[in-house]
């Protein structure tokens, strides 16, 4: 049986990911845009990620046989992403989003078939698969997701969980009692503010390092912050003209666990958090420019500094 690093529940997007607009679409008039990318998104992002820097992980999700899982399933394995946990069913399962992207900032319209949750993949499959990180790419925010994060560290093995956008605050029920089960908790710091009700950084960063061991929070060309008990680290964004910001926190995501797996120091894990999610900006969608360990290494060779 095969030892997963790291397992990533969840499914598949395909990205539709227009950039270059003259200005943002308004009803009943065309825009043209410069460029169209068509690639993967959601969980795969930072799965490929991973992958590229040399990390086992296992995705555990599910396909169909409409056009646009044909897409993503020839795309991971072109990428060597393992399909062993990989549920495929005759029939459409279609998971798609059209972003809208500026290099700062981008909108979304999203549809998807109906599916099994993270949590419900999860639940139903942990006691079968041998794994030493569990990580979700969103908040999940379910019946059964206490059960789920106590049943995995039980077994000594650490859950970190990011945000996403998510209309929720620490005082919707349940949110409080999951963070503070959590090892690591990964928003962004538009999401931390919201969630925290605050209107900075620091501010929020002051609420939630209480509730969860470790707090990293990513907050685009300022760089990002990780809190542990009293300790407190920043490290500069990589200093980089973005094209597409689609997808750079999962990159982020997985470049820093990338560090955090191989038991480096939290100051190299933003750094390796950084370099992923600053490069992956460069090309449209998450994984096109995604580095592989190589690029990480070398930037870091070469004296990282940010901005």
């Amino acid at each position: 049986m095969t030892h997963y690093e790291i397992l990533i529940p969840g499914n598949y997007f395909c990205d539709l990911i227009f950039t270059g607009f003259p200005d943002f679409p308004a009803l009943g008039s065309e825009v043209y845009t410069q460029n169209l990318t068509i690639t993967v998104g959601g969980v795969l992002n930072t799965v490929i990620a991973l992958r590229r820097l040399g990390i086992e992980v296992g995705w555990l999700g599910q396909i169909g046989n409409d056009m646009f899982s044909r897409f993503v399933l020839d795309l991971i394995e072109k990428e060597g992403v393992d399909i062993s946990l990989l549920t495929q069913v005759d029939a459409p399962f279609q998971r798609v989003t059209v972003a809208v992207s500026y290099p700062q900032d981008r909108a979304f319209i999203t549809y998807v078939d109906p599916a099994l949750s993270p949590v419900e993949m999860a639940f139903d499959s942990l006691q079968d698969i041998r794994f030493g990180h569990l990580h979700f790419t969103g908040f999940q925010l379910e019946e059964h997701t206490l059960e789920v994060i106590k049943v995995t560290r039980g077994r000594g093995i650490k859950v970190s969980m990011d945000c996403q956008d998510r209309p929720m605050t620490l005082e919707t029920p349940g949110v409080r009692d999951i963070l503070t089960h959590l090892d690591m908790f990964m928003p962004n710091a538009k999401e931390a503010m919201r969630l925290a009700e605050c209107d900075s950084v620091g501010a929020a960063a002051e609420v939630l390092r209480l509730l969860v061991p470790l707090l990293v929070i990513k907050d685009g060309g300022n760089g990002a912050s990780a809190w542990q008990g009293e300790s407190h680290w920043h490290e500069p964004a990589l200093n980089v003209t973005p094209v597409d910001t689609t997808g750079a926190g999962d990159v982020f995501n997985a470049g820093f666990l990338t560090a955090y797996l191989k038991g480096q120091e939290m100051r190299e894990c933003l750094r390796w958090g950084n370099i992923c999610g600053g490069l992956s900006t460069l090309g449209s969608g998450g994984t096109s420019t995604a580095p592989h360990r190589e690029q990480v290494a070398a930037i870091l060779a070469d004296g990282y500094e940010g901005n």
